[in-house]
């Protein structure tokens, strides 16, 4: 059983994924473009982020996707490490905690059950998409009944 007091070390590329909601892609991409962001690998030659590597993320994060800031800028902020007026949002681990929750929240399954009592279960994005596609096809069979 794992202890709530004592942090994790190292985290999976995966686990790093769903923490900042961003696909596996996205953070290796952003090991190619930014320099400081460098997470180690171990024997198998799989990539486990460390404490620090999340203080980089959660700068990057902010930055990229709330700031809206572009890969050029951020890597000229980040040049020579994390600059000092960025160190709360470095430290900020609540940042992690929203996005987290954010990527739950989306792939939270949708049950349905039809008529002859099957039972279809959906992620929440699926849901949606044919949520909108039903919507769109009742329009377009209330514009030819009419």
């Amino acid at each position: 059983m794992k202890h709530p007091a004592i942090p994790k070390l190292y985290y999976s590329i995966r686990e790093v994924g769903e923490l900042f909601d961003e696909q596996q892609h996205v953070l290796r991409h952003w090991e190619r473009e930014f320099p400081i962001l460098r997470p180690n690998k171990n024997r198998a030659g799989v990539r486990v982020y460390t404490e620090r590597d999340l203080r980089v993320l959660r700068v990057l994060k902010v930055l990229l996707r709330e700031e809206q800031k572009t890969i050029a800028q951020v890597r000229q902020i980040l040049a020579n490490g994390i600059p000092p007026e960025f160190e709360p949002i470095a430290n900020d681990s609540t940042i992690e905690q929203r996005y987290a929750e954010k990527h739950r929240a989306r792939m939270l399954d949708v049950t349905l059950t039809t008529d002859s009592n099957e039972t279809i279960t959906l992620s929440r994005a699926d849901a949606e998409a044919l949520l909108e596609t039903l919507k769109h096809l009742d329009e377009l069979f209330g514009r030819i009944s009419q």
